[in-house]
C-alpha cells in the first residue's frame, strides 16, 4: 500500500520545538514597542503576508476585488449557494489571485497595507484576521523586522514537521486549480510555520481567560469521525453532538472522556459560533481543535466573539474536502488535550 504524502504531520517533539520557538519569538519581539504579546503576532502576521502576497496585492485590480469580497460575503450568507459561488470564485481566484511567489521589493505603508487587506479579503480565508490588521497602529518597519527574524528562524524549529510539503504540492498541486481553495491549498512552508507559531503565542495570550471561565467546551472538527456517511450525530445550536453509535470513532471517545465538557462537531470552521448567544459569549471558553492552516483564523474568530481559546492541533491532514483523495479519521495528541482542557 501506497504511503500517504502529508503537508504537515506532526509528533511528539513537536510540541518542545514550537514551545522553544514560542519563547525565542517573544524575547525578540521585546525590541520594539508592542503593547502585548498579541499585537506582536499581528505584527508579524502582516510581516508575513506581505513577504508571500505583496506583489500579487500590489497588482489586484479594485473591481475583481470587490467581486470576490462580494461573492465571498455571499457565500457565508447564503450556504446554500455553496456549489455555485465557489465555481465562480474557483475560476476568479485561479485567473487573478494564484500567482506563483515573486520577490517583493516595495516598502510596506499605510496605503500598501490596504492593498494587502483588500487581497486577503479577497481570497475569503483571511476574515478574521482583518480587523486586528485595520486597527493595526504600529510602526509597520517593524512587522518587517520581524518577519525576517522569522523567515531566517522558522524553519530551524518547524522545518522538521513541514518537509514533505514541497512534495505534496508537487503530487497534487494541479488538481485544485479552478477551485475555491486554491489560494488556502497552496500555502507557503511559512504560512504552516507561523500558524504553529500563531496558535502557541495565541494559548499563551488567552490562557488566564480561559482558565477564568467555567463551562467549556470542545470544538472536534468533523474529519476525526471513522465514518462520515454513517455519523448519526445530532445537530445542536452551536455544533453537532454526538450520538454515541461507534466506540471505535475518535469522536466518541472523546465525548466520553470529556463527559462533564461540552463537546461538539464542527463540519468547517466558517461555521463555528454560527449559533452563539449572548451567554455564549459571557460564559463559553473553548478548546478548538483543526488543521494548521486554520489555526490563527480560528483563534480570533473565537475572541472576536469574547469567547477565550486554547488551541490543539491536528495531527495531519484528513479531509477529502481539501487534502486527501479519501477521508481518513484525523488524530489528535490526547495529552496536548487533557493540558488544555
Amino acid at each position: 500500500m501506497q504511503e500517504t504524502i502529508f503537508p504537515y504531520k506532526l509528533n511528539e517533539k513537536y510540541y518542545e520545538a514550537v514551545k522553544s520557538f514560542g519563547d525565542e519569538f517573544l524575547k525578540y519581539s521585546k525590541k520594539f514597542n508592542f503593547k502585548d504579546d498579541e499585537e506582536a503576532l499581528e505584527a508579524l502576521c502582516i510581516g508575513v503576508y506581505w513577504y508571500l502576497y505583496g506583489t500579487t496585492a500590489l497588482d489586484l485590480n479594485s473591481n475583481i476585488h470587490q467581486a470576490l469580497a462580494n461573492l465571498a460575503e455571499y457565500r457565508r450568507t447564503f450556504p446554500e449557494d455553496k456549489i455555485f459561488i465557489d465555481e465562480l470564485r474557483g475560476k476568479l481566484l485561479t485567473r487573478y489571485l494564484f500567482k506563483p511567489y515573486k520577490k517583493n521589493n516595495e516598502k510596506l505603508t499605510k496605503d500598501n497595507l490596504k492593498m494587502l487587506i483588500n487581497f486577503l479579503e479577497a481570497t475569503g480565508d483571511y476574515m478574521d484576521q482583518i480587523p486586528h490588521f485595520k486597527n493595526f497602529n504600529n510602526d509597520l518597519d517593524d512587522c518587517i523586522s520581524l518577519t525576517k527574524w522569522f523567515c531566517k528562524n522558522s524553519g530551524k524549529y518547524l522545518g522538521e514537521y513541514t518537509s514533505n510539503l514541497e512534495k505534496y504540492l508537487e503530487n497534487n498541486g494541479p488538481s485544485h486549480l479552478m477551485e475555491e481553495d486554491v489560494i488556502f491549498y497552496h500555502g507557503h512552508e511559512l504560512e504552516y510555520h507561523l500558524n504553529m507559531l500563531g496558535a502557541e503565542i495565541l494559548n499563551r495570550v488567552f490562557k488566564e481567560d480561559y482558565d477564568a471561565r467555567q463551562r467549556k467546551a470542545i470544538l472536534l472538527p468533523s474529519c476525526m469521525k471513522i465514518n462520515t456517511k454513517k455519523c448519526k450525530s445530532k445537530e445542536e445550536r452551536l455544533g453537532h453532538k454526538c450520538t454515541f453509535c461507534n466506540p471505535k470513532c475518535n469522536v466518541y471517545k472523546i465525548t466520553k472522556e470529556y463527559e462533564k465538557h461540552e463537546v461538539y462537531m464542527i463540519s468547517h470552521e466558517s461555521t463555528a459560533f454560527k449559533g452563539a448567544k449572548k451567554e455564549d459569549k459571557d460564559e463559553l471558553a473553548i478548546v478548538g481543535i483543526t488543521c494548521v492552516l486554520n489555526l490563527i483564523s480560528g483563534g480570533w474568530k473565537s475572541t472576536n466573539l469574547s469567547i477565550p481559546p486554547q488551541c490543539v492541533l491536528l495531527e495531519h491532514v484528513a479531509c477529502k474536502n481539501h487534502w486527501l483523495d479519501e477521508d481518513i479519521p484525523a488524530k489528535i495528541n490526547n495529552e496536548q488535550l487533557k493540558l488544555k482542557i
